[in-house]
């Protein structure tokens, strides 16, 4: 398990180097939960972004190392979420999460360099804000014992909050090279074994 007290960040993953970087650790989660990609074009494409170089282990360490850098910095006992169970949103939120940070840490994260799991030990320890609030009201669940007016307020409020998916699903012509581009990797690597 790492330690934050106690152990270096970590640049690598089982010696195959790794891009740390906050942003790219909301890409790769953006990717996994992209449900206009097939579960092996999320593969891929997390693949690529979290091993900038020609240096990766095979497909089955890509996807515990994947699971590792998604996964390690979290060291409470969630439950598992149901995929209806979606609280926030890193296009929704954008605004909510980037104003905490700066209100509560003093960090542009506009402009700053952190690795994910620096930035994931601070997102998930935030304190009240706009960002959590609207967690809370996501994560509400209305009950018989609310009065009518609690209900009310509560419904609006999760209507206002709401994820919802794009309106607009097409794939631009950059995006769908850039899929194509991942594929022709797939293809190379399945040609490898």
């Amino acid at each position: 398990m790492y330690n934050i007290l106690l152990d270096p960040l970590p640049k690598d993953w089982n010696g195959y180097p790794i891009d740390t970087d906050f942003q790219t650790g909301i890409m790769i989660s953006q990717c996994l939960t992209d449900d206009s990609l097939s579960d092996l074009e999320k593969f891929y494409v997390a693949a690529w972004l979290l091993f900038p170089t020609d240096s990766r282990p095979d497909n089955a360490g890509i996807g515990k190392a994947i699971n590792w850098y998604m996964t390690d910095f979290l060291h409470d006992n969630y439950p598992e979420k149901k995929r209806n169970d979606v609280v926030m949103d890193w296009d929704i939120d954008q605004w909510r999460i980037y104003a905490a940070f700066w209100a509560q840490y003093h960090i542009d994260l506009n402009r700053t360099k952190m690795h994910w799991f620096q930035f994931m030990g601070l997102l998930t320890n935030l304190e009240e804000c706009a960002f959590t609030r609207v967690i809370d009201i996501r994560q509400k669940e209305i009950t018989s014992k609310m009065s009518p007016e609690e209900k009310k307020v509560y419904r609006n409020a999760k209507k206002i909050y709401e994820i919802k998916p794009p309106k607009d699903e097409s794939i631009t012509p950059e995006e769908q090279a850039r899929i194509n581009d991942f594929m022709k990797y797939a293809n190379i690597n399945k040609k490898k074994k």
